[in-house]
């Protein structure tokens, strides 16, 4: 059933991101001939980012107590019903609402589809599981805007919509018919969501939470500032900004599967750190780059650093999620991401203004040093801990997880006993 399960999914993924990817990027110059200007353009994708970041709180904590298939079923088709909203849209606040939704189905579908793979994992195939999972998303971001960009020269924006509206029906059906349930109740408690306070204070979670955040922060750079570099100080043309941009996610998109059966075989966190810095020391070599082929070099260098490094990232999520809450903590590493896609743009716009482009590329480069430094350092084992509870708890019918011990359950049991 595993492997059927994780086939359907992984399909249903790769097809609404690619559907997605066609479209999104195209929006801003899309909404320009309905008199919305740059300010307008941006905001679009502010209401977007918000909501995500309001919903995903709440998406991943009722997603461990209730079934994931529904979730992903909802998500699925508020990416139907948006894409086939935006054909008859000519207003800029109907744009406005149509990203409200689109947002909803982003902030469903991501943490979720990779918490229903995080059940699906068995210990010590994390790994190799998360490897599959995070190829399907990248890959749909990676060939999605090429795709889209083909589609709307030869048939208009209109085709993009369409485009995304069949392939996310045809994730709806693929879901609804073939991907089975996962069933919870009071005898699977182990996807009881921990609190966000709780997650906040787990090192292993704080961790991975903090290399997303950095991640998020060097997609900034190479999405937001690469460009500008790139035409700014060196002569290239647009379909080199174009290679340049997309060669870093299809490399690390390649590198997801083989790199995440080898997490399964090494340190994960040695895997972390090595790709975390060998990325920042590439972003912050940038501005030395004197030709496309050097810049290209680098970019392709983050791509398989971070190639190297996600799928731990994820596999370790999965690992020490299942004393917290799946849906929990796949949602909290969405937001630490979703923050840093926020943060990112504007403080390394204002170092780009005050100070000068190339000081955005080192400032960023040394941040992604601190920030996998600091991951490492909370994966260490702290003193004291990492005996295993038992396999039940006493005086509970709570299952204990196979990861550390998770203080928050023992408190909550001994609440239970003390209230008895």
């Amino acid at each position: 059933m595993h492997t059927r399960a994780l086939m359907v999914l992984c399909l249903a993924v790769f097809a609404t991101m690619v559907g997605n990817s066609m479209v999104v990027p195209f929006l801003p110059l899309y909404v320009q001939q309905f008199g919305a200007g740059e300010f307008g353009a941006g905001l679009l994708f502010s209401v977007h980012a918000a909501t995500r970041i309001l919903i995903l709180p709440f998406v991943g904590t009722l997603s461990d107590r209730w079934e994931r298939k529904t979730f992903l079923l909802i998500g699925v088709c508020c990416y139907t019903l948006s894409s086939l909203a935006y054909i008859p849209a000519t207003r800029l606040l109907t744009f406005f609402l149509l990203m409200v939704v689109h947002g909803t189905a982003t902030a469903v579908v991501h943490p979720v589809a990779t918490a229903y793979v995080g059940d699906l994992a068995p210990p010590g195939q994390e790994g190799k599981y998360s490897g599959y999972i995070n190829t399907a998303l990248l890959g749909g971001i990676a060939g999605g805007p090429v795709l889209g960009g083909v589609v709307k020269d030869l048939f208009g924006m209109q085709a993009n919509f369409w485009t995304m509206g069949s392939l996310s029906f045809l994730a709806l059906i693929l879901l609804a018919w073939f991907l089975p349930g996962i069933q919870r109740g009071k005898s699977n408690p182990h996807q009881a969501a921990a609190p966000l306070h709780r997650l906040l204070v787990s090192r292993p979670i704080a961790a991975v939470a903090c290399f997303r955040f950095g991640y998020a922060l060097a997609n900034a750079l190479t999405w937001v500032f690469l460009p500008l570099l790139a035409t700014h100080l060196l002569p290239l043309t647009t379909t080199q900004v174009g290679v340049l941009i997309s060669s870093n996610v299809m490399v690390s998109t390649l590198l997801q599967a083989p790199c995440g059966r080898l997490a399964d075989r090494v340190s994960k966190a040695r895997l972390l750190g090595t790709g975390g810095v060998v990325s920042a020391l590439a972003l912050g070599a940038f501005p030395f780059a004197t030709g496309f082929w050097e810049l290209l070099g680098l970019n392709l260098l983050v791509g398989v650093a971070y190639g190297v490094a996600f799928p731990a990232h994820t596999a370790l999520a999965i690992e020490h999620a299942r004393g917290y809450g799946m849906g929990a903590v796949m949602s909290f590493l969405m937001m630490a991401h979703g923050v840093g896609m926020m943060v990112g743009p504007a403080v390394y716009g204002m170092i780009a203004s005050h100070l000068s482009l190339d000081g955005a590329f080192w400032g960023g480069g040394g941040l992604n040093v601190l920030l996998t430094t600091t991951s490492v350092l909370l994966l260490l084992p702290k003193p004291g801990l990492g005996q295993p509870l038992p396999a039940r708890l006493e005086g509970s019918d709570t299952e204990a997880p196979a990861s550390p011990p998770r203080a928050w359950l023992v408190e909550e049991v001994q609440q239970q006993k003390a209230n008895k």
